[in-house]
């Protein structure tokens, strides 16, 4: 249509054009809303459209076919709709389980601390050896063997030694089924007479239970507030002073066919002495605690989710505290103020790939302990 017709039409001349003899139509308002409806009516007048019907001589089932998408349709939504309910649900439960496991772990963790902290300034030592104070925990569980206490964290917790390191895994003290378990002892070290390194595992499930608020030691600040960590066996009561914090992996893959072993109970004093130039490297941080060969050790090995790759699922890494022996005689006492970050310390290739960053380490020599077979 042209401008000139289409302003005309819009603007309904009245009369007749002035070079024809044909007229303008002019319509009424009613007129109007029929030519912009032709199904609109009033009244008796209204005539619902036909239905559609199919062609003659045609295919009799056209017309089932002509809902059929739109039933299919309603279909899907419908299944669309249920199963996301049922996602939410189900994800909904899962939450609420989490939550009630961690709660009720964190419950039974303060009753068994309190009941512990009340015998704590008791020493009383049984014919057997074993502190009076923890003579209750051993009749209920024989494999109870300490209790690990970290300030500053809600690290509070019995410990046990199991046969191998799996019973514990996913057991409460009462050795019932328990997806956060039980900080527990490597089966092969010794309760009455301890190791060289002695070794306390606990899982990491980010909620403040069982090792959790470990990897709180990744801040040079908290460490510093924080220095010394206390586990005490059945027999005796030990302090001991951090020396290192550092990250493990736990596959060799993750670190080019590679795997510090921490986990090694029965170093030599010589062995000791290189493993600790390992732990200076790799610490997150410098203490500034002084160590001599003849010192025992305690570490604490938890997971880590810090050594993730997005899209590439859950790595399986540690976070490792290390800590000596407080020597009989010596302050409980440190002087953390000059201590300092670690400007470059190495970490596991997977920790590089994990951050974006090239690995320096990655000809280093490698540590091995001794009388260990791979």
């Amino acid at each position: 249509m042209s401008d000139e017709r289409d302003t005309q039409f819009n603007n309904f001349a009245v009369g007749e054009d002035e070079n024809t003899e044909q007229p303008h139509f002019v319509f009424s308002e009613s007129q109007m809303k029929e030519i912009d409806n032709p199904y609109q009516r009033s009244g008796d007048d209204y005539e619902a459209p036909p239905e559609p019907q199919p062609a003659e001589g045609g295919d009799s089932t056209a017309a089932l076919y002509y809902d059929e998408p739109s039933t299919l349709g309603k279909v899907l939504r419908t299944i669309v709709l249920v199963i996301a309910i049922i996602a939410l649900l189900v994800s909904s439960a899962i939450i609420f389980l989490h939550y009630y496991e961690s709660k009720r772990n964190k419950e039974k963790a303060k009753e068994l601390a309190d009941i512990v902290s009340v015998n704590e300034d008791n020493n009383a030592v049984g014919a057997d050896g074993i502190f009076e104070k923890y003579r209750n925990l051993v009749a209920e569980n024989s494999d109870f063997v300490g209790w690990i206490r970290v300030p500053g964290t809600s690290i509070d917790h019995p410990v046990v030694q199991a046969r191998d390191n799996a019973f514990y895994l996913h057991k409460g003290l009462d050795k019932k089924y328990d997806i956060r378990g039980t900080v527990f002892m490597d089966y092969r070290d010794h309760v009455d007479e301890l190791c060289k390194n002695t070794i306390l595992y606990g899982h990491n499930n980010l909620d403040g239970t069982m090792f959790s608020d470990l990897e709180k030691y990744k801040d040079l600040e908290f460490y510093k507030q924080n220095p010394v960590i206390e586990f005490n066996t059945i027999y005796h009561n030990y302090k001991w002073k951090i020396i290192s914090v550092f990250f493990a992996n736990a596959e060799p893959q993750d670190d080019n066919d590679y795997a510090i072993n921490y986990i090694y109970p029965f170093m030599t004093d010589e062995s000791f002495e290189e493993y600790y130039q390992e732990l200076l490297i790799r610490s997150l941080f410098f203490t500034t605690v002084d160590t001599v060969k003849t010192d025992k050790i305690l570490t604490l090995s938890t997971c880590t989710r810090d050594m993730d790759i997005k899209g590439h699922g859950e790595t399986n890494a540690r976070f490792v505290v290390v800590a000596r022996l407080v020597r009989e005689g010596e302050s409980e006492e440190v002087q953390t103020a000059q201590a300092i970050y670690n400007p470059n310390p190495r970490h596991p290739q997977i920790w590089y790939d994990a951050h974006g960053q090239d690995n320096p380490y990655r000809y280093a020599v490698r540590w091995y302990p001794e009388g260990v077979e791979y």
